[in-house]
C-alpha cells in the first residue's frame, strides 16, 4: 500500500539543481511534487492540476515570481505559496508577502527550514478548509475564526476581536487552561490586514529558559558554543504579521526585559549581535496567571505588564457558558468523526444533560478530549455514554435514553431544550441545598452572582423560597 501523501506541492523554479536537489527532499519527506522551469510552464500545470502549496523562485525569465504570486492571488486565492530568493532579494521577498505569499525561504535553503515552513504553511491552510467546512455546517451559532458560541459572554468576547483585530494594538489574552487564548490570537490575526503574513506561535512554558531568548530574537553564528550558523528568531520570523507568546506569566525576568524593549523600540538584536534590527511585528500574549499579583510579588514588570495589557481579553471558563455546551459537542463530533470512521454521527440526550451538570476544570479542550475518546469506544452511530469523573460530575451519567425523542424536532433546537432543562433542574437543586444562599452557590459553582440572578430571572426562580 503506497504511503498516504502529506501535500501536493507544485515547485517552480529555473535552476536544474534546485530543482533536483528540493524534489527529492520534499518526495524523501512524504510530500507529492511537480516541477515548473518557469512561470509560464506553471501556469498550466496550476490550470490542470490541484495543489496544496507552490514553492517558486523570484527571480526566473519570462513571468518572474511575483507576476506567478499576483496570477496564483486573483486566480487561486486560496493556494498557498512560498517565495524562494537570493539574499540580494530579500526586499523583495518581502513585498511579496505583502502580496499574499505566505513565507519565503533564501538560497542556499536550509532543509530543515524549508521542512518547517513548508508543514506550518499546510498546516495552516488545513486548519482554514476545517474552518470554512464548520462555519457552514454550525451557521446557526456566532463565530469568530476558529471559535463558535450562543453564550453572552463569548458574544462579547467575539466583539472585542472585531473591534481590535485590524489594528497594531498590543492585546493580552486572559483565562484559565484550554479555554481557547491561542484561537483568540489567531482570530485577531487572521481579521486583520495582515492575515496574509506570518502568525507564530510561542509558548514560553514550554521552552527552558536557557533557550527562550535565542528562540525570540535569535542567534550570530558563533555567539556560544553549538552556534555553528546564523538563526533568526520569531520576532523577525513574524515580522510583518503577528507573534502570539502563550503563557507570558512564565518568562524569567531577563527575557521581560528585553520584551519590554522591542515593544518599546521596535527593534531587536540577536544573541552575539553588534547592531538592532527593525521589525514590524504586532504582539498578542496569554496568561492563565495573574499576572497583577505577579507584579505584587515582584515576578513580573510592571511596565511590561502595560504595555501589554493596552486592549485585555478575559475569556470565561466553560462552566460559565453551559449553554455552549451542546453545539461545542456537536461541533468536536464533527471535527473528529474519522475517529470512529464516519459513523458515530449523534449525542444522546442524556449525555448532552450530563456533560451541562459536569464541573469543567480543563474547560474546552477537556470536553474535545471526552467526546475524542467517547466517538473512539462508540460502536453504533450515538454516543449514549461519556466518562465523565465521577468524582466532579453533580449527576450520574446514564447509559440509556432520558425518554422518548420528538424526531420532528430539529436536533439543534432538541439539544437546546435538554440543555435548559438540566440547567434549570442543576440550578433548583443547589438552591435546595443550599437554601437558596446565592454567595455560597456561587462559590461552589465558581461563577460570579451576577450569572446566577441572571439565570434565575431568566427560569422564573425565587431563591426566597428555598430559605427555610
Amino acid at each position: 500500500m503506497s504511503k498516504r501523501s502529506k501535500g501536493n506541492i507544485l515547485l517552480v523554479d529555473d535552476d536544474l539543481a534546485f530543482r533536483v536537489g528540493t524534489l527529492a527532499l520534499l518526495e524523501d519527506h512524504g510530500f507529492s511534487a511537480l516541477v515548473a522551469t518557469n512561470g509560464e510552464e506553471a501556469k498550466r500545470e496550476l490550470a490542470d492540476k490541484d495543489f496544496d502549496l507552490v514553492l517558486s523562485d523570484l527571480v526566473m525569465p519570462g513571468i518572474n515570481g511575483i507576476e506567478l504570486l499576483k496570477h496564483i492571488r486573483d486566480t487561486y486565492p486560496g493556494l498557498t505559496v512560498i517565495m524562494v530568493t537570493g539574499f540580494a532579494s530579500i526586499g523583495t521577498a518581502v513585498e511579496a508577502m505583502r502580496l499574499g505569499a505566505r513565507d519565503y525561504v533564501t538560497k542556499p535553503c536550509d532543509n530543515d527550514e524549508l521542512l518547517i515552513k513548508i508543514e506550518r504553511a499546510l498546516d495552516e491552510r488545513q486548519k482554514d478548509r476545517e474552518l470554512k467546512e464548520l462555519r457552514e455546517e454550525l451557521h446557526g451559532a456566532v463565530s469568530v475564526g476558529d471559535m463558535i458560541s450562543n453564550s453572552p459572554a463569548m458574544k462579547h468576547v467575539f466583539e472585542q476581536i472585531r473591534q481590535v483585530a485590524d489594528t497594531d494594538v498590543t492585546v493580552l489574552i486572559q483565562g484559565e487552561s484550554g479555554t481557547g487564548k491561542e484561537l483568540v490570537a489567531r482570530a485577531l490575526h487572521f481579521n486583520s490586514r495582515r492575515k496574509m503574513n506570518p502568525f507564530v506561535a510561542v509558548n514560553c512554558s514550554a521552552i527552558p529558559e536557557s533557550l527562550l531568548e535565542s528562540e525570540l530574537f535569535g542567534y550570530e553564528k558563533g555567539a556560544f558554543t553549538g552556534a555553528v550558523r546564523q538563526r533568526t528568531g520569531k520576532f523577525e520570523e513574524a515580522t510583518t504579521g503577528t507573534l502570539f507568546l502563550d503563557e507570558i506569566g512564565d518568562t524569567p525576568g531577563s527575557v521581560q526585559t528585553k520584551l519590554l524593549r522591542v515593544l518599546q523600540e521596535k527593534t531587536i538584536e540577536r544573541i552575539g549581535g553588534e547592531g538592532s534590527i527593525a521589525v514590524e511585528t504586532r504582539v498578542v500574549a496569554a496568561t492563565n496567571r495573574n499576572l497583577e499579583v505577579m507584579m505584587v510579588q515582584g515576578d513580573f514588570r510592571e511596565d511590561l505588564y502595560y504595555r501589554l495589557n493596552i486592549f485585555p481579553i478575559t475569556l470565561p471558563p466553560l462552566r460559565e457558558r453551559l449553554e455552549d455546551i451542546p453545539i461545542l459537542a456537536e461541533h468536536f463530533l464533527k471535527r473528529h468523526a474519522g475517529l470512529g470512521n464516519g459513523n458515530v454521527r449523534f449525542i444522546a440526550p442524556n449525555v448532552i444533560s450530563a456533560m451541562v451538570s459536569y464541573h469543567w476544570r480543563g474547560n474546552i479542550r477537556e470536553l474535545e478530549n471526552l467526546i475524542k475518546r467517547a466517538i473512539i469506544k462508540t460502536t453504533g452511530d450515538t454516543i449514549t455514554s461519556i466518562e465523565l469523573p465521577t468524582h466532579e460530575a453533580s449527576t450520574p451519567v446514564p447509559t440509556e435514553s432520558d425518554g422518548p425523542v420528538d424526531l420532528t424536532t430539529p436536533y439543534k433546537n432538541y439539544l437546546s431544550t435538554i440543555v435548559r432543562h438540566a440547567e434549570e433542574s442543576y440550578l433548583v437543586r443547589m438552591l435546595q441545598l443550599h437554601k437558596g444562599n446565592i454567595n455560597q452557590i456561587a462559590k461552589l459553582m465558581d461563577i460570579d452572582r451576577k450569572t446566577i440572578y441572571r439565570k434565575m430571572a431568566e427560569y422564573n426562580i425565587d431563591p426566597a423560597s428555598f430559605r427555610n
